[in-house]
């Protein structure tokens, strides 16, 4: 009976690893067909990319998550809250959590508005100076601890960091968007994304998670 039991377990999670697989691969070849890298850079992409897929999707199952995870769409899922849980964290709060907790490595959220459309995207903390307030992140630049970016974002666009609480967390894995106040439809995280929801430490959002792997 435990052999039994064992082999259904493997087989199960051997169906939603290749799932996952195969909705990431359509998913990021339909970006990458989007996108305008050169040749280089995109031949560069394509020969990485069946190993971030795999490893994304070997991370995603083995998981302990407050999220459901869909296999077949290769998202999160909770349920959306109806006003932006961002929205509630001032300044002050901001300067006073990434005074006391920045650090590198640390995931946070970033919320991000282009032409009224609000969602919270994931970043990662790749360079602090605490002279002048200010850390860096991976893919959206500079920012002073009260979350404000330090250089001027792009016309009918506001953007800032804000300090890790869980329901902005989970809103930011799951992709949840906002038009003015009211729901509307998730975005598709990217593979990055994705694989910064493996490293989230949901027991400690203020600590980067201790890797082992």
């Amino acid at each position: 009976m435990s052999q039994q039991k064992d082999f259904s377990q493997d087989s199960e999670r051997l169906l939603v690893y290749s799932q996952l697989c195969n909705v990431f691969y359509e998913r990021e070849l339909k970006f990458l067909l989007e996108s305008e890298l050169n040749v280089e850079l995109l031949t560069k992409r394509l020969s990485s990319l069946s190993f971030y897929i795999k490893r994304a999707a070997e991370l995603l199952i083995s998981l302990s998550s407050p999220l459901q995870l869909d296999s077949q769409n290769g998202t999160w899922s909770a349920p959306q809250k109806r006003m932006i849980p961002s929205l509630k964290i001032a300044e002050k709060h901001n300067d006073s959590w990434f005074s006391r907790y920045a650090v590198m490595g640390l995931i946070i959220p970033i919320e991000k508005t282009v032409k009224d459309i609000t969602c919270i995207r994931l970043d990662c903390i790749d360079e602090i100076n605490h002279e002048l307030k200010q850390f860096h992140v991976n893919e959206h630049g500079w920012f002073y601890f009260n979350g404000l970016p330090v250089k001027t974002a792009p016309t009918y666009t506001r953007i800032r960091a804000c300090k890790a609480l869980k329901d902005i967390m989970i809103a930011a894995c799951c992709g949840h968007q906002w038009i003015a106040t009211d729901k509307t439809y998730h975005r598709t995280l990217t593979l990055r994304e994705l694989l910064l929801t493996s490293v989230i430490n949901w027991s400690n959002l203020h600590k980067p998670l201790a890797i082992n792997r």
